[in-house]
């Protein structure tokens, strides 16, 4: 089990928009080994970094993508955690954390938590830290089913293709949640490219989409994976391709 909370900033000019994501990964049997003890050197970044699980549930208060962390807590153990050895892990985890300077982790055979805040902020670490970690036990509690970061892509492109070009556009469904990221305002474009320039591009360049989606999205294409890849949608041809994998769906 991955349980983790996020406290998130996002500027756009001289909005500032702060949140707290929260995300719930499980794993299954052949994740990690049976044995896996939680107090080993690692633990918690081999599962963060390497072997997340698979995400069962999220709270979301900053749309992901575009955002800087200012703090974290990250909570591994094993499936059969309950909530009440979390809590009491958690709260014996709080004495250590007034004053801190630096990450701090705390790990026994069944569970370990790594808490980590900017020096920036100086008193406010047990604030922080029962912030995050009511947030992350909340939805260990009563999980909220993803809505952004699934295994179908939300961000859909749309191909259209002429005799002299091709004009690349972003879906309305597409455009309305993307300005929940980049703001109200937020205008897509759209691209036109005459079919030799497009292969002269490739040529030299690569696959187009890959140069093409963060011109549209305004995300980068890290961020775009982040939210499952994104679709082209073929109009002519009336088929669509899944990035990055580049297949027909």
């Amino acid at each position: 089990m991955y349980l983790t909370a996020h406290r998130l900033q996002r500027i756009k000019g001289e909005k500032v928009d702060v949140g707290i994501n929260a995300f719930l990964h499980r794993h299954e049997a052949h994740d990690l080994p049976e044995d896996t003890r939680f107090d080993e050197e690692g633990i918690i970044e081999q599962i963060t970094q390497q072997n997340l699980g698979k995400l069962i549930a999220e709270s979301i208060d900053l749309v992901p993508g575009g955002n800087s962390g200012i703090s974290f807590v990250d909570i591994v153990g094993g499936e059969s955690l309950d909530r009440e050895r979390i809590r009491e892990f958690l709260d014996q985890m709080e004495s250590d954390i007034e004053g801190m300077y630096h990450p701090i982790t705390k790990s026994a055979p069944d569970i370990a938590v790594k808490f980590a805040i900017p020096l920036g902020l100086p008193g406010n670490e047990v604030r922080e830290y029962k912030a995050l970690t009511e947030r992350a036990m909340r939805l260990f509690e009563s999980p909220e089913p993803p809505k952004w970061r699934t295994e179908t892509p939300w961000i859909e492109i749309c191909r259209n293709i002429s005799d002299c070009q091709e004009v690349f556009s972003v879906e309305p469904e597409t455009v309305e949640k993307l300005k929940q990221i980049h703001g109200a305002s937020w205008v897509s474009a759209r691209l036109s490219l005459e079919h030799h320039t497009k292969w002269n591009i490739e040529l030299i360049h690569g696959d187009l989409i890959n140069h093409i989606a963060p011109i549209l999205t305004d995300l980068t294409l890290e961020q775009i994976a982040a939210q499952g890849g994104l679709i082209l949608r073929d109009q002519l041809q009336n088929k669509k391709i899944k990035w990055p994998e580049l297949k027909e769906i």
